[in-house]
């Protein structure tokens, strides 16, 4: 049966090989196994050679940053993209080092930006400007096509990166912008972070999330009040006291009850009687705030097991975003926030073949 079989996968695959489909499936079939770390097999590293990788430098501002390229074998100009990368120093980290190689051999150019801010697990007013920076250094290397350059942002680099995108300055040249488990406005994400509740369909449903986000939005929030009330309040942090502590000024009895709310339906008004220059912070920080900036094709996905930042930021986004050039939607349930799980073989198989669709449809433009 084998050998009758073998000359017709022989005429598909030389059929493939002649048709750019055809490529871009093969291209896209070997990144997909390259995303999940136990993958029986790998044909990207058999059948491609293998990128330059190269640690550089770019400017922002008056800074510069550190930056590590891939670059795909041969000549000529290749589509590429920005890769940024959520908080902490995660730049190294395998996943992201695999799926940049991968994207590289499928013939992308992938440039890792180092944010020092992010690298810390700080989140900040301005980071943006890393990416634009990044893009339009990028956009202006030989060996990149100019017309096929975007960006891939997960987690909280993907909330920055539509930022990014949104900015006059490269909004038109932006062909593509590719989110994955964004966040799309910081203040229904600090709602959700806090009261462990989500909105679906008109129902608030339970929602455990990982304390790590929390700790970090609230960290940035804190830095607003004085010195006096951010003693105050730690004990209620420690988890110590579940009352508003006494002697707070008006912002940081805002701020605490805040902190307290259960109830998330009342969340709004909480977060409206903050201080300005938290409120302030909230909303430099939101994608929801540009959103009407965005001109590049659009690409969203969310994996609903998120524990991190909830799947329902990416459906708010999906809701509210009209870029010029499109949106396409991707809802998963084989990820924990950006990191490949395990699970039943044949929901692999259908949820693999939502993410093999939206990895063509990506390379298709760029490869």
């Amino acid at each position: 049966m084998v050998k009758k079989l073998l000359p017709a996968l022989l005429v598909i695959l030389v059929l493939a090989l002649w048709t750019r489909p055809g490529r871009v499936a093969l291209k896209t079939t070997g990144i997909a196994f390259e995303v999940f770390p136990n993958s029986p097999v790998y044909p990207m590293r058999t059948f491609t050679r293998p990128p330059t990788v190269v640690r550089t430098k770019f400017p922002v501002g008056s800074a510069s940053w550190d930056a590590w390229v891939y670059r795909p074998a041969g000549h000529g100009r290749f589509g590429a993209l920005v890769f940024y990368i959520g908080i902490g120093p995660e730049h190294q980290n395998p996943h992201v080092v695999r799926l940049s190689r991968a994207l590289a051999r499928a013939g992308v150019v992938v440039m890792v930006p180092v944010s020092p801010n992010l690298s810390a697990f700080r989140v900040r007013p301005g980071e943006e400007e890393g990416a634009v920076a990044a893009f339009e250094w990028l956009r202006k290397r030989p060996y990149v096509d100019p017309d096929r350059v975007g960006f891939f942002g997960i987690s909280v680099g993907g909330s920055m990166t539509a930022i990014a995108a949104s900015d006059p300055r490269i909004s038109r040249d932006v062909r593509l912008i590719d989110l994955f488990g964004a966040y799309y406005d910081a203040r229904t994400l600090l709602a959700a972070l806090v009261t462990h509740r989500i909105e679906v369909g008109g129902q608030w449903r339970e929602w455990q999330p990982s304390p790590v986000p929390l700790q970090v939005l609230r960290t940035e929030l804190l830095s607003y009040l004085s010195e006096g009330d951010r003693r105050a309040i730690q004990p209620l942090l420690d988890g110590k006291v579940r009352t508003v502590p006494p002697g707070l000024s008006p912002e940081g009895r805002a701020t605490a009850l805040m902190l307290l709310e259960r109830d998330p339906s009342r969340m709004p008004n909480r977060i409206a009687a903050l201080p300005p220059a938290m409120r302030d912070y909230l909303r430099r920080i939101s994608p929801s705030t540009y959103v009407g900036g965005l001109r590049a094709e659009l690409f969203l996905m969310h994996d609903r097991r998120d524990n991190i930042i909830p799947w329902t930021e990416t459906l708010e986004f999906w809701e509210a975003a009209r870029p010029a050039r499109g949106k396409h939607l991707t809802i998963l349930d084989i990820f924990r926030h950006v990191e490949p799980q395990g699970g039943n073989p044949l929901r692999l198989v259908w949820e693999g073949g939502k993410l093999w669709w939206h990895i063509y449809r990506v390379i298709y433009i760029l490869g």
